[in-house]
């Protein structure tokens, strides 16, 4: 029987920081990086105040593989008895600096063809009080050849194994572009590899260095975010060896609001398309989680893709979180709106009550499962839905902000189609009341499985809105990019000197290749990182509205260390004389965060009933 081994996380997450050092990302689900329980968080920062760099660790896993090409009963692979060794191929680039230039969806509909045929230098303009984009970034550089020469940082795949062991670094080779590495590579005696995020560095080729003026697009600026490819050969006793189906890894920024998730995760982001869209080939593992996901996959497509009717989701695995994540934006995010700016607190963190299908609470829990449907954004909707929940921004923001009298139902972030399905499932009492009692506490798994690590590797991502976004952009859904649901189709010997690999994958005018996700991402990072706070509007009538966008990672109001009321998580940036409203406009805004911005506070201390920022 042929031996079947797998990589996983299937798709990885690394983050930035100014430190050498490094912690591990999650890798257990429901739990946070940094911690062993989800509630208590281990220092963020080196003995000499600087931000760790977040690791993720790929593993590699066997599984039976049936006659049928079904794969099943996964147990981790390690060095020892016939496997002599495991030799890592990663392969990280960062092409922003070549890339179109982000301007929203401008792009989406047909990734990028259009836009592909106009000059770099051709001016775009979508909106009225907007400064005209060139197509590309950094215009003056013409030819593609020259462009990649020039721009792209791309240090190549780089080897490490049990038998060269000696940590890798990515280095840029090239001498024009002011950036030392995308990260680090480290193998554990085991065999399992980590890779290690960059160290937040950004600069210009220009000195004095240009200002930074703009959020996503800022021409002769470079930084050592990136992503690509992680491919794993096994060696066994007697000469044999064995590619495994290789993985992805993403290196983002860091998370400074730990404790506090993304309502839309990108696993939710995933999840969807994996339920809705991508296909599940035979070799899709038989376990739990993909099990579940063929559940639903069946629900979703008797119903013609319109609801879940038949799948009964569990209150605790599918409900619970959800709900949770919503309620802890309270931590991070203050609304300026009059009245109570939380009043749907009032219908979360009753936990058992809103899980009751039975005894003296099912006829208050029926009727505050009613409530909070009617408080939800339809992601299917056509009518605009200022009011309804997550009050959060979308991926059509350009609409809202060209004409705020008639924005598109996608300029406000909507739950995916999966997470709302379960919902209405979930309203109209087709659950299963699993709740424990009390809330659980999730514990790190020392031997994590498969599920586990491909799961928490994205959970703790943002999933949208897209614009860009954090780790990651709307490319991300682009269902042809996956061999199967979360995994990339990624050739096992593309790079290998000599190796015969297929053609690359094009969608649109996009080669799949490392750099692929990131290249979509703010140039530098910092400047978007700075403008993604919260916003206030108001809707045609004058009702007031204050909107999200990530303030799971990066804040918006914060309690300091023993405060009692919140204050700007940027407020160390803001120059006293000027008002709030004023800070934000000021463009000296994005060369403080770029320069600064390892002095920006982690909001990961349990104070009561609220996280507040480390002392």
């Amino acid at each position: 029987m042929p031996r079947h081994f797998r990589v996983h996380p299937a798709i990885g997450t690394a983050r930035v920081g100014n430190s050498p050092d490094h912690y591990l990302g999650a890798e257990t689900s429901g739990l946070a990086a940094n911690s062993a329980d989800g509630v208590t968080f281990k220092s963020f920062r080196d003995t000499q105040g600087r931000i760790l760099r977040q690791g993720v660790r790929f593993r590699v896993f066997e599984y039976t593989e049936g006659t049928d090409g079904a794969l099943s009963n996964p147990r981790e692979l390690t060095i020892g008895a016939d496997v002599l060794d495991i030799e890592w191929r990663v392969h990280l680039a960062n092409r922003k600096a070549s890339f179109f230039s982000f301007y929203g969806q401008f792009g989406a509909d047909d990734l990028y063809l259009a836009r592909s045929r106009l000059p770099a230098d051709q001016q775009i303009k979508l909106l009225d009080d907007d400064p005209p984009r060139t197509n590309r970034r950094n215009p003056r550089v013409v030819s593609e050849a020259e462009r990649a020469a020039r721009l792209e940082i791309d240090p190549g795949e780089q080897l490490i194994s049990a038998a060269r062991p000696a940590p890798v670094e990515l280095s840029n080779t090239k001498p024009q572009i002011p950036i030392k590495s995308l990260g680090t590579l480290l193998v554990e005696p085991a065999g399992r590899l980590i890779v290690i995020g960059g160290y937040g560095e950004s600069n210009s080729t220009e000195t004095p260095a240009r200002t930074i003026d703009e959020y996503a697009n800022n021409d002769t600026w470079f930084d050592d975010a990136g992503d690509g490819s992680v491919k794993a050969r096994i060696v066994l006793a007697g000469g044999v060896s064995i590619d495994a189906d290789p993985a992805w890894v993403l290196v983002g920024p860091p998370d400074f609001a730990p404790a506090t998730g993304n309502v839309v995760s990108l696993f939710d982001t995933l999840w969807d398309s994996a339920v809705r869209e991508v296909e599940c080939p035979v070799s899709t593992p038989a376990t739990p989680l993909w099990n579940l996901l063929r559940e639903q996959r069946r629900a979703w497509q008797a119903n013609q893709g319109t609801s879940l009717t038949g799948f009964k989701p569990s209150f605790l695995r599918d409900i619970y979180p959800l709900l949770k994540r919503a309620l802890g934006a309270r931590d991070v995010h203050l609304s300026g709106t009059t009245g109570n700016p939380h009043y749907h607190q009032r219908l979360l963190g009753k936990w058992a009550t809103l899980s009751a299908l039975s005894g003296v609470e099912a006829a208050e829990g029926a009727e505050l499962r009613a409530a909070i449907i009617t408080y939800l954004r339809n992601p299917d909707g056509r009518d605009v839905q200022w009011d309804k929940m997550p009050r959060g921004l979308g991926d059509d923001y350009t609409i809202l902000s060209n004409n705020p009298a008639a924005p598109s139902p996608r300029s406000f972030l909507s739950l995916t189609r999966i997470q709302f399905a379960m919902l209405q499932e979930w309203a109209n009492d087709r659950f299963l009341d699993d709740w424990p009692g009390v809330e659980p506490v999730p514990a790190s798994l020392a031997n994590a499985g498969p599920d586990d690590l491909d799961r928490a590797a994205v959970e703790n991502c943002v999933g949208g809105p897209f614009y860009p976004g954090i780790e990651v952009s709307w490319l991300i859904r682009t269902k042809e990019l996956f061999s199967e649901p979360f995994r990339l189709k990624v050739d096992r010997q593309q790079d290998e000197p000599g190796a015969q690999g297929t053609a690359p994958l094009v969608v649109g005018a996009l080669t799949f290749r490392p750099g692929f996700f990131s290249q979509q991402m703010a140039l530098p990072w910092q400047a978007d990182f700075y403008d993604c706070h919260k916003e206030r509007w108001e809707d045609p009538d004058g009702n007031e509205f204050y909107f999200m966008w990530w303030s799971a990672q990066r804040p918006d109001d914060v309690f300091p260390s023993a405060a009692t009321s919140q204050l700007r998580w940027v407020r160390a940036f803001d120059d006293p004389a000027k008002s709030p409203d004023e800070n934000e406009d000021d463009t000296a805004r994005f060369s403080k965060m770029q320069s600064r911005w390892s002095e920006l506070k982690f909001v990961s201390v349990k104070a009561g009933d609220h996280y507040e920022e480390e002392s």
